[in-house]
């Protein structure tokens, strides 16, 4: 019996496959949202049939369907009634910014603001009393520009009940920056203020048509599928949106998500969350089945968890919300429900952490782990770690956009040695890492700014140069981690299906995927290095569909 006709042919492309058997192909036929040919032209059209559409691409440049494989659409969506502080490292600025939006919101008896940038200040940090100073009378909490910590005035700690006599949830993670006294200063770090917000029912909210936005945007971008990097304690409410969304046929791609740990005690019980939210919200293209752990925070502000102290002090080295004991348990019961394990891990003692766990967890079990382990952001590596992510299959998940110096803050922690040996993606993948990219923004500023651009971030990468720096002006060293284009899109696409286990459907041209494609207004590889931030999809398909734009 003879195979029905094509639904959609595409000749006159340039189809750069990811595959490594067929890298480049000039034409694909598509049936049921599958290529059921990959390579010329001529054998292209022996597929067509009386209702076969058809379309010259005209030389254009064409690649698999973007993944980003960390990022936050619950947390942008919800982010929008945040007042936004101004773009600035002074602080008298900040400041009277602040009084602005007391006098603009009366209403509000909690005042929440951002993204202060962490640079502004000393490795002290802010200090409530300066908020006192100019608004002293209502709470306030204003979070910085990484995500990882915030700065509160005295009435906000009052507020949350939060005194010298507080404990720190996890002393080095998530703790209280305090004076000599013992007192808070007002700066506190990571996910501290997470339960006492949540006592007062702050967060936890989702905004639907935002969400949907958001999506909208990432897939006009090329992105056609996401892993969801955490909603802290709104997770129901952005997959009850999510979930509407699906039934009205309103969700643009395919959607991971995952329930997210960023306290020790949500570990327990974890396995039962995630099957609970897949029960509850999951579909055809939301998805829930990773667990997403914060393994430890960031070097802006010294949490992240490091194996040579930071340089305020001998005993400054941050920490881990769980020890590696636990993790190991986690990875256990991970794998006895084969449901995926993606981390936050961003300082060398927490990848050591990671990967030492794994390897335990692989020598209980007599062999590889039914969950796919993944560490994100990798920003201080030790050499001695590099090769165990391929013995252990483990996936190094990036954030390219942050590779010109988009963050910065964190040179006075590491010092200049630490800090010059950051972002090691091409060292990690001459080790023989499988790689994947992502965005990982939080919020509606980063969303407005194109920090979830793929292309965006693709040009960070391969320049080490933050966009709309002088062309001319020297990388970020080492010179040598400079990403190749194809490099990036090989992670942008095969390396993220992999992480997120997709990679028999997904990330590269073949015969039986699923069609999805990106047609691109210019030649990604033939641009300006400083222009790759501006290269747009003119097209993109999921599943054979038209999801964006227009084919020629």
């Amino acid at each position: 019996m003879t195979a029905r006709p094509a639904d959609l042919i595409l000749t006159g492309g340039r189809f750069y496959t990811v595959d490594p058997a067929q890298p480049w192909a000039a034409a694909v036929a598509i049936r049921d949202g599958r290529f059921v040919y990959v390579g010329d032209a001529a054998a292209a059209e022996a597929l067509a049939g009386p209702e076969t559409r058809r379309h010259d691409l005209g030389g254009r440049l064409v690649l698999p369907g973007l993944i980003d494989s960390h990022t936050h659409p619950g947390l942008v969506s919800g982010s929008k009634d945040v007042f936004i502080l101004p773009d600035t490292l002074d602080s008298d600025e900040l400041l009277a910014s602040v009084v602005e939006a007391a006098r603009r919101y009366p209403e509000r008896e909690l005042l929440i603001g951002g993204y202060w940038h962490i640079a502004a200040f000393d490795m002290a940090g802010p200090s409530r009393q300066a908020l006192d100073r100019v608004v002293p009378d209502r709470p306030v909490i204003l979070y910085d520009d990484s995500g990882h910590s915030q700065w509160c005035n005295t009435a906000a700690l009052a507020l949350l009940g939060i005194s010298r006599d507080t404990p720190d949830p996890v002393p080095g993670f998530s703790c209280f920056a305090r004076d000599a006294d013992g007192e808070p200063t007002g700066w506190t770090k990571e996910f501290s203020l997470q339960p006492y917000l949540r006592r007062l029912g702050v967060g936890g909210g989702a905004q639907r048509d935002e969400l949907a936005a958001f999506l909208q945007y990432l897939v006009a971008h090329g992105v056609v599928a996401v892993l969801d990097g955490g909603n802290q304690d709104a997770e129901d409410a952005v997959y009850a949106a999510l979930a509407s969304l699906e039934r009205e046929g309103r969700l643009p791609l395919r959607y991971e998500g995952a329930a997210h740990v960023t306290l020790p005690e949500q570990v327990p019980g974890v396995v039962e969350r995630v099957e609970r939210l897949a029960r509850l919200y999951g579909g055809v293209r939301l998805r829930i089945n990773t667990v997403k752990l914060v393994l430890d925070g960031v070097t802006e502000v010294g949490t992240a968890a490091v194996l040579e102290p930071y340089l305020d002090g001998p005993d400054s080295r941050g920490n881990t919300v769980i020890s590696g004991e636990e993790l190991e348990a986690l990875i256990l019961a991970l794998h006895e429900r084969r449901i995926e394990l993606h981390m936050h891990s961003v300082g060398d003692r927490a990848v050591r952490t990671a990967l030492d766990a794994v390897e335990r967890a692989r020598a209980v079990v007599g062999g590889p782990l039914a969950t796919r382990v993944s560490l994100s952001h990798l920003e201080v590596l030790d050499p001695a770690d590099l090769a165990r992510f391929v013995a252990l299959d483990v996936v190094a998940n990036f954030t390219p956009h942050w590779y010109g110096g988009y963050f910065e803050g964190a040179e006075r922690w590491l010092g200049p040695t630490r800090y010059g040996q950051m972002y090691q993606v091409m060292t990690l993948r001459g080790a023989g890492a499988e790689v994947a990219y992502s965005s990982d923004i939080t919020d509606n500023v980063e969303w407005k700014t194109d920090r979830a651009n793929p292309f965006l971030g693709m040009q960070a990468a391969h320049t080490r140069l933050e966009i709309g720096s002088d062309p001319d002006a020297s990388p970020r060293p080492p010179v040598a981690e400079c990403v190749p284009l194809a490099e990036l899109v090989r992670g942008y696409t095969a390396g993220s299906a992999y992480q997120l286990r997709l990679e028999d459907r997904l990330g590269s041209i073949e015969v039986g995927k699923a069609a999805d494609l990106v047609v691109l207004d210019r030649d990604l590889f033939a641009v300006a290095p400083s222009e790759i931030h501006r290269v747009t999809p003119i097209a993109v398909l999921i599943d054979g569909v038209l999801a964006h734009g227009e084919l020629p």
